[in-house]
């Protein structure tokens, strides 16, 4: 049971369509979540199966290369580092070539992950080598990401040549290209005109602000049919932290990567099956591509004939359609990339205790929100994500769209404080 748990978790996002209007606290509980003694095995296993890395026998076939799989996504996730795991992971890429694909997939996580900087060399070698396009992509990176100049630039496009795939991976190698071009990303335009387009359509939209830097946590804010922002009962900006950053924080037209900027439709509301996203409701969206354009505009009367990048610009004003930005969740449906959604997150966030975004949880590149779980019933203490969910959906309609945007390169988390500023400034001009 807990294998399969874990490969829905890897490979799927089980979710179970809902039509509740609203969700109450006091209904949602994890098991878990509770401070027990599984809640203890489940860690110790985590552990044990990282430090089995140094040990494991490494083959291709499906019954040696299964606990490696299950041990690399375990550390990618939970960041665990040991002196054993540090050493197992060492000898899998050593042993590079022995492994199945889909192996050496994880593998390059981890190491784009946990190890950066280290294993050059290797690195290097796989992506001369080319071989799977997302592999090269990711072992091409971790060099770039080393040594960013512009004779790294060069070789990386060199080797490029040599790597074929299919359309979407092409796409990926192209994305690949420019991400290393070695320019900074041009200042976002106003935000005036990016809340005043929402009129165009008038459906409702969660933008969720972040940091180029996904290391530290970004805030959502609601926008209504008529325009106006979601307030509290003080008449203050209603605000919900969320995480956009992945556990390997890969760029966002790899698999896995942190998640794209841009626009998302959302299709309603809808409950997981995973255990690791757990109870509360998430918001089930889809990418241009993923969907067909009719499904991503709700049918909203646009030109359905038009090719699907000239409909997904058209929701972005003029001054916004030139910054580039906002075609990263359009190529990265182009790519392939599917089953980014904005949920929440059971897994215990002292996985995560020494980095910036703790308390929050990293993901396969979905937008996670705070949620902090009673350790002793299993019931929510806080859940940013489930008052998220309830804001959007409290007034009329369940679809509508999210726009994930990075304001800046601060190292610091987005502050309600200068999202204020912005909204205040729109709603000044008659909103």
């Amino acid at each position: 049971m807990k294998s399969l748990l874990l490969i829905g978790f890897l490979l799927h996002y089980g979710i179970a369509a809902q039509t509740q209007l609203i969700y109450y606290k006091n209904q949602i509980v994890s098991p878990y979540t509770i401070a027990n003694e599984a809640a203890t095995k489940r860690k110790q296993q985590v552990w044990q199966q990282a430090n089995n890395l140094n040990t494991l026998p490494i083959g291709s076939d499906d019954e040696t290369s299964y606990p490696i799989d299950v041990a690399l996504w375990n550390v990618s996730q939970f960041k665990v580092r040991t002196p054993q795991s540090d050493s197992g992971v060492a000898r899998l890429v050593k042993n590079y070539e022995a492994l199945r694909e889909s192996t050496q997939r994880a593998l390059l996580e981890v190491v784009y992950g946990l190890y950066p900087g280290q294993f050059l060399p290797a690195m290097r070698a796989i992506a001369a080598y080319g071989g799977h396009p997302r592999n090269f992509a990711m072992a091409a990176l971790h060099v770039y990401n080393a040594e960013p100049t512009e004779e790294t630039r060069q070789w990386i496009r060199s080797k490029m040549n040599g790597v074929s795939g299919n359309e979407g991976q092409q796409i990926m190698l192209q994305v690949l290209s420019q991400y290393i071009h070695g320019h900074k990303p041009a200042t976002i335009p106003s935000l005036d005109s990016l809340f005043a387009r929402q009129q165009i359509h008038k459906f409702k939209i969660v933008y969720s602000f972040q940091r180029a830097n996904r290391d530290f946590p970004g805030l959502a804010i609601v926008q209504n049919t008529d325009g106006s922002f979601a307030r509290d009962s003080l008449g203050q900006l209603r605000t919900f932290v969320q995480l956009a950053r992945s556990a390997s924080n890969l760029p966002y037209f790899l698999t896995n990567g942190s998640t794209p900027q841009g626009l998302y439709t959302i299709m309603g509301t809808a409950v997981s099956k995973n255990v690791f996203i757990g109870p509360t409701p998430n918001l089930h969206t889809a990418m241009m591509y993923e969907v067909n354009p009719p499904t991503f505009t709700h049918y909203f009367p646009i030109v359905f004939n038009a090719p699907p990048e000239r409909i997904y610009r058209s929701y972005f004003p003029e001054n916004w359609q030139k910054w580039s930005g906002i075609m990263e969740a359009c190529d990265a449906g182009r790519i392939g990339r599917s089953e980014i959604i904005a949920h929440g997150s059971t897994i215990d966030p002292e996985w995560f205790k020494d980095e910036p975004y703790y308390p929050l949880s990293p993901t396969l590149g979905c937008l996670s929100g705070l949620e902090l779980w009673n350790k002793q019933t299993g019931h929510i203490d806080r859940s940013d994500q489930l008052d998220l969910v309830n804001c959007f959906i409290e007034t009329k309609g369940t679809k509508g769209y999210l726009m994930v945007i990075n304001l800046d390169d601060k190292k610091m988390p987005v502050s309600k404080e200068e999202l204020e500023v912005h909204v205040n400034h729109f709603s000044q001009m008659g909103f």
